[in-house]
This record gives structure tokens, C-alpha cells and sequence, in this order.
């Protein structure tokens, strides 16, 4: 068995409609599907969602090169936890762009929030900034090494796996 590809990430956001509008303002996102469940839908997954008495409104944004993002509406809303790196859990989504220094300008003209100035680690430039909720977004520029992640990946993998990473793997 053998995995295609990463499928799509999800997230929760406050407004259903305000997020697909955001989405599509930001990065130009679009909408391609939309699913509601209602409260007895959601509560049948209770081991999944831990909700009663609670709808459930998703949609599913298409990323430019195939990814997805799913946002996920809950009504009514549940508190959001803060944003915390040091525990165990998903942080961020990272989406991957020419240019980090024009995105931020672009984007915070448009008043999207940043975290930090664009910076830069080895050759690849990034800048992390909150969309409408505070999910946290990172952009990146990968350069030569988006090239090498993607097109020698399939070669490179392997052999890093079996030479300098092969502890990891007995």
C-alpha cells in the first residue's frame, strides 16, 4: 500500500461564510463543496466531535496544486482554545509562495495580521500571519528547495532514509 498525496487540513472557524470569503479575498481560494449535518448527525459521531445539541456546517476550498482546506462551522460555537506550540497537536498550515515579501505587503494593505516580518532560514524566506480566526498560516518560499522537495523527493527520500536518518528506521 502506498500513500498518493496529502489530502487537505482542517480547521474551525467562527463564520462560515466570512471564511470563504476571507479565503477567497487572502489567496483566492474557492469553494467546491458544502455539507451541513444536523444536531442528530453530529451527535451519532460523539466519539468524534464530543458535541451534543450542535450543527455542523463544512466546506472544502480548493488550493492552487491540488490541496484543500476544510473549514468546519460549529453552531453553536465552541470557545477557541489559544494557539499553543508546546503541546502536542497541529499548529499551523503552511502554504508555499514566490515571493514572502510582496504576500506581505499584499496582505497586510488588506489588514491580515502578522506575527512576525518576513525572515529567513537557509535560503527559504517565510512569515507566519492569522487568518480571520487566528488559525495560524504560514507562507513560505521554498526557492531551490521547493524543486528538490517535490521533483528529487522521490529519489532523495529514499536514500537519506537508509544513509542519514537510517536510526530512526531499525
Amino acid at each position: 500500500m502506498k500513500i498518493k498525496s496529502l489530502s487537505h487540513v482542517g480547521i474551525t472557524v467562527s463564520n462560515f461564510e466570512k471564511a470563504v470569503r476571507w479565503y477567497w479575498e487572502m489567496f483566492k481560494f474557492p469553494l467546491v463543496a458544502e455539507e451541513t449535518m444536523d444536531v442528530h448527525q453530529v451527535e451519532a459521531l460523539y466519539s468524534l466531535y464530543g458535541l451534543k445539541n450542535t450543527k455542523l456546517r463544512l466546506g472544502f476550498l480548493r488550493i492552487p496544486g491540488g490541496g484543500v482546506l476544510e473549514i468546519f462551522e460549529f453552531k453553536p460555537a465552541i470557545p477557541a482554545d489559544k494557539v499553543c506550540w508546546n503541546k502536542i497537536g497541529f499548529t499551523h498550515i503552511t502554504l508555499d509562495v514566490g515571493n514572502v515579501k510582496k504576500w506581505y505587503k499584499k496582505l497586510k494593505e488588506k489588514g491580515v495580521t502578522f506575527l512576525c516580518e518576513p525572515q529567513k532560514t537557509g535560503s527559504n524566506e517565510w512569515v507566519f500571519m492569522k487568518d480571520m480566526d487566528g488559525n495560524l498560516i504560514e507562507l513560505i518560499d521554498l526557492k531551490f528547495n521547493y524543486i528538490a522537495l517535490h521533483y528529487l523527493g522521490a529519489i532523495v527520500a529514499p536514500l537519506l532514509r537508509r544513509l542519514q536518518f537510517g536510526k530512526y528506521y531499525k
